[in-house]
């Protein structure tokens, strides 16, 4: 009895026409004057059923449900209500509405087999599986529909590139020749295969551009994230030129005002104070050197820098530094590498108890060897082996190991991850030219 009904009143449709609906919905939230949620949902559903079931009322229409007509009303109907009553993009629209009622098809010519052998089925059988074949459906485009909303197309308006619309091929192509199998038309089982082949072949050079600009643009990304870092690098060396620059007149006029000072106590032949002067301005100047001192300006500079930084997150760094003042390698590309490496351990420890860094760097057989390793709480190895990112935003985040990787091969080094005794231990290795 309830089948008779789900069947009998094409309930199915009416659901697939509300999960896409409702997906238009999420995509495009701000509706157009006078337009409000309530009655986008009403007007769209309302003028649906109408045209859903007025053939039944008409005397001269011989209706005998065709799942063509489905489409007939759902396609346009969610075109133009979505035109009308959403703010959006109308091709956005569009790929969102053709890719979801190409899903359909495809899920129901995956099924054809069983709807073809309805009649030799047992009918307490066939029910069944059509009711399991229509949740697993309903479920796969909840699934897509999220997806859609989850990650929506970024289209801008004021260019709409004619590769926008060469992605429309695909599943109108499908609809076209869905909708003509299922119309009954005469000469569909002879010449199907030739239709299928006729539109599939433009879909080929189509694919291939599509990969082929992805392939491109995710080249060009590589570069500019590397080009990115590099620049902060040049930012960073520059700033601490300023900065060492500003230090040294600094320590020019507190030398000259020190000494005018002292001049003028041994003059006066008040010892004591000048004892107590040079105790407490030598205690000072000693307090202030850097921890590290390799005879390298930029890169004491550096670690120096880092140390205060992670030393201010509450993190201990125990260092072990054994270089020449002068190294043959390009600062840049030590700094971009570096600083990568220890931003990530700085960020590896902000969920440890007691949390520490050690840096061991230093010169072995003609190569610069750097090793950092950071406390962890668990083996991050053995649950994510490639080390990718696990922020939410991707497309922003997770780059830094990737651009360390291209730097260390376009200067032949190497670079090697392990974990040892509750450390991630990140180690490189650049040969000094």
């Amino acid at each position: 009895m309830l089948y008779q009904i789900f069947r009998n009143w094409e309930i199915e449709g009416i659901i697939h026409f509300a999960i896409l609906i409702y997906m238009l919905h999420c995509i495009f939230p701000k509706k157009k004057a006078p337009w409000t949620t309530a009655s986008y949902f009403v007007v769209t559903m309302g003028v649906f059923l109408t045209l859903k079931y007025i053939p039944y009322v008409l005397p001269f229409w011989d209706y005998d449900r065709p799942y063509w007509y489905f489409y007939v009303i759902s396609l346009p109907l969610a075109l133009l209500f979505s035109h009308i009553c959403l703010e959006g993009s109308f091709l956005s629209k569009t790929v969102y509405i053709s890719f979801f009622t190409a899903f359909i098809q495809l899920a129901k010519m995956a099924c054809s087999p069983i709807y073809r052998n309805e009649s030799i089925i047992p009918a307490a059988e066939y029910q069944i599986i059509d009711i399991i074949f229509f949740i697993i459906l309903v479920g796969l485009l909840i699934l897509l529909a999220s997806t859609f909303i989850n990650l929506p197309l970024l289209i801008d308006k004021t260019n709409n590139h004619p590769r926008y619309y060469a992605v429309l091929y695909l599943p109108i192509s499908l609809s076209v020749y869905y909708l003509l199998g299922v119309m009954n038309i005469s000469f569909w089982d002879k010449y199907k295969d030739a239709i299928l082949a006729f539109l599939i072949i433009p879909i080929l050079p189509i694919f291939y551009d599509l990969f082929s600009t992805f392939m491109i643009s995710n080249d060009e990304q590589r570069r500019l994230d590397k080009a990115l870092t590099e620049t902060k690098a040049q930012v960073f060396r520059y700033r601490y030129s300023l900065e060492l620059e500003e230090r040294i007149k600094k320590e020019r006029h507190e030398l000259k005002n020190n000494y005018l000072y002292i001049q003028t106590l041994l003059n006066e032949q008040k010892y004591d104070k000048l004892q107590a002067y040079l105790d407490e301005t030598i205690g000072e100047k000693i307090k202030s050197i850097s921890a590290i001192s390799t005879g390298n300006s930029m890169i004491d500079y550096i670690l120096n820098r880092k140390i205060s930084e992670a030393q201010k997150h509450g993190i201990k760094v125990y260092s072990e530094i054994l270089l020449p003042s002068e190294l043959p390698i390009n600062d840049d590309e030590f700094c971009t590498i570096f600083l990568n490496l220890y931003n990530n351990a700085i960020e590896a420890c902000e969920n440890v108890d007691h949390p520490d860094i050690h840096i061991v760097i230093k010169c072995i057989k003609g190569y610069l060897s750097c090793e950092i390793s950071n406390k962890i709480a668990e083996n991050v190895l053995a649950s994510n082996p490639n080390l990718e990112t696990t922020k939410m935003d991707k497309l922003n985040h997770g780059l830094g190991l990737k651009i360390v990787q291209e730097t260390l091969n376009s200067n032949d080094g190497i670079l090697g991850t392990s974990i040892e005794a509750s450390y991630f231990k990140a180690k490189f290795m650049i040969p000094m030219k």
